[in-house]
């Protein structure tokens, strides 16, 4: 990813700013290297052209910047969902077993499974390898009937090989990269385009920059959706070419464009971007009313208009795991919110702790997906077994329940920009403490996650920002700013609410779209605050034109006057309940858990009307309430 996007706090973070270098080029920013009193910026070549974004606000800048390059397109509900990968699973009799595995056998959540290069024919993109995959519709078909949905690889180099039918095609739409001129290679008719080896060996490369290219490229995935593909992974998009570190198309192979000439040395940093773009206007075009699903590894400030991401290829140790979430806060500051690691690294061999620890992580990132190299030892949620099965089970599950909550931040996101995961300076910008913090995050409004991140420990420490925070686990109250100690044994990962919040959770699913939400269960944490719910089909674009429903949670709270500093008693709590939009959802009745109260209400009632269920949570600190769907719920204590 290139984004030459600098955000800065002055004065003590009372003041932030941004600074978008829009250039293309190869360029370099010099924060105080040279001279520790200068900052400067600059390309290679192209236009001084930048943005200043002022805010005071981080949040502010954030909103402008993402207004200037463009938001992320709300991506279908599966895909919040868990994806298993692997470099490479083959043939279908391996796919199957995992499958069966999933559903059958170890009874794990999962939404996707992704195929990597060896579907393919010969590595030739758009193909199937027949003996492998003999009959990749009908394994589809049979796949969508359990509940998977499935996601395969497309590179950007098309083999150049003129019996292929996608070369012979680039050839005669003449949409291919080509050198400054005819006579660089030997050729009769094709030897002036570029080539460069890659999987297939050597291959052409589509000038996505032509939108010529881009409709012919689109077109192409028609071979994809017609056996079932539900979506599509952009890699080696940089674009990559076999050979030292960082070989890539020469500076001087041309480029279109749009229409107005020049060299790849400009085009360079936009290519993989235009390839994402040129994917999903094409997935678009097929399934009109589909939302397209697109992974990139490589893209330009605005790829979150098209794409979704991952960080590409990390290695199975802990180091990786910490650098997971300043990758993912970072991606998100520059609009690419939609992204996440290889659960368990991709390079090396993880360990049942290591993977447990990421996955912990991954729940509370936009992409979880587990993927690794090609030679790894299996790498499934139940490579390890026992106690790493179990634990890995609870946690996918634990994300299938977050869905409503995560779906709300994911349109957010949309919205204004605001990514779903957060570093906590983004929401305490006064607070010089979260300023230099890279191992615990927000994850939308409600939570503070703190992953463990050293082999064998069982304790962390934890900065707690000002205000009240309960333990998701025990519901025990923290106040705020403060650094505490907490405990984190495997199972555990240390997970903590802002309160005020309001966290919808759905019923337990083994996919999404199992079986229709019966009731919706609101997670409620006593104190001052809103919170909000987004739902729609989950599927199609009808939201774009008003078919959704958002509800807004007002939630304020009242306790016994005390003079001492001891967390007083609930006496009093309120939440106003107020829906917009047509969008019905298939729930008619809500389930309501007060945290952090182990006493029996002395009156509750919705809109005026008494509740006739009202019970200790099995925990023993949380109160129970099985409602209808309300307007005002009020909870009063003696």
């Amino acid at each position: 990813m290139c984004m030459p996007m600098l955000l800065g706090l002055h004065s003590q973070g009372r003041q932030g700013y941004g600074l978008f270098f829009d250039n293309t080029f190869r360029g370099q920013f010099d924060l105080g290297a040279t001279d520790p009193n200068v900052a400067s910026f600059g390309a290679e070549g192209g236009e001084l052209r930048y943005y200043f974004i002022y805010g005071p606000a981080l949040t502010t800048v954030i909103e402008r910047y993402t207004e200037l390059t463009g938001r992320m397109i709300l991506p279908p509900l599966w895909v919040l969902g868990y994806h298993q990968s692997r470099w490479s699973y083959y043939p279908e009799a391996r796919v199957r077993k995992l499958a069966a595995d999933f559903r059958e056998v170890h009874h794990v959540p999962c939404d996707c499974i992704h195929l990597d290069i060896h579907y393919m024919d010969g590595y030739r993109c758009f193909t199937w390898d027949s003996e492998r995959f003999p009959d990749p519709a009908g394994m589809i078909a049979d796949l969508h009937a359990q509940g998977f949905k499935v996601i395969v690889i497309i590179d950007a180099g098309i083999k150049a090989d003129h019996r292929y039918w996608v070369c012979q095609s680039g050839l005669e739409q003449d949409v291919f990269c080509k050198y400054p001129d005819g006579k660089t290679l030997p050729s009769t008719g094709s030897g002036h385009r570029f080539k460069g080896p890659v999987w297939p060996g050597n291959c052409y490369f589509p000038d996505f920059t032509s939108p010529r290219a881009r409709t012919w490229w689109g077109d192409l995935y028609k071979a994809l959706t017609d056996t079932g593909v539900d979506g599509v992974w952009n890699d080696m998009n940089e674009p990559a070419v076999f050979g030292p570190p960082g070989t890539t198309i020469p500076d001087f192979v041309r480029h279109d464009l749009e229409g107005r000439g020049g060299y790849h040395v400009e085009a360079h940093n936009v290519y993989g971007m235009q390839l994402a773009r040129a994917t999903v206007e094409g997935l678009m075009k097929l399934r009109p009313d589909e939302r397209p699903v697109c992974i990139t590894r490589s893209g330009w400030a605005g790829v979150q208009r098209y794409a979704m991401s991952w960080t590409g290829d990390n290695e199975s140790n802990w180091s990786s795991l910490w650098l997971t979430m300043p990758m993912v806060m970072s991606l998100g500051l520059c609009g690419m919110a939609n992204t996440g690691p290889d659960i368990g690294g991709f390079s090396g061999s993880t360990t049942g702790e290591l993977f447990t620890r990421w996955l912990q992580m991954g729940v509370f990132l936009p992409f979880l997906r587990a993927h690794t190299a090609i030679r790894s030892p299996d790498q499934e949620p139940w490579s390890w077994g026992e106690p790493y099965l179990s634990i890995n089970r609870r946690y996918i599950a634990l994300r299938y329940r977050l869905l409503p909550y995560l779906y709300t931040a994911f349109w957010q996101c949309a919205r204004n920009g605001l990514p779903i995961v957060r570093p906590l300076l983004l929401a305490c910008q006064d607070d010089a403490t979260t300023h230099t913090l890279d191992d615990q995050f927000l994850c939308g409004d409600a939570f503070l996650v703190a992953p463990v991140i050293e082999e064998g420990a069982t304790r962390r420490s934890v900065y707690l920002p000002a205000g009240t925070w309960y333990d998701f686990w025990t519901d025990e109250t923290l106040r705020g700013p403060a650094r505490v100690e907490v405990q984190a044994p495997l199972e555990q990962l240390p997970l903590f609410v802002r309160a005020g919040s309001v966290v919808p959770m759905a019923p337990p699913m083994h996919y999404v779209g199992q079986r229709p939400v019966d009731r919706l269960t609101l997670h409620v944490y006593p104190g001052e605050g809103i919170s909000w719910l987004y739902e729609d089909d989950g599927e199609s674009l009808a939201y774009r034109r008003g078919q959704y429903r958002l509800t807004r949670f007002a939630l304020s709270s009242a306790r016994t006057r005390s003079r001492s500093k001891e967390e007083t008693p609930l006496s009093r709590l309120d939440l106003h309940r107020r829906i917009e939009g047509p969008y019905a959802p298939t729930y008619r009745g809500l389930e309501v858990i007060i945290h952090g109260e182990n006493r029996l209400p002395r009156a509750a009632t919705t809109d005026g009307q008494p509740i006739e269920r009202c019970e200790l949570d099995d925990s023993g600190h949380a109160i129970r309430l099985h409602v209808g769907l309300f307007e005002r719920l009020v909870v009063e204590w003696a």
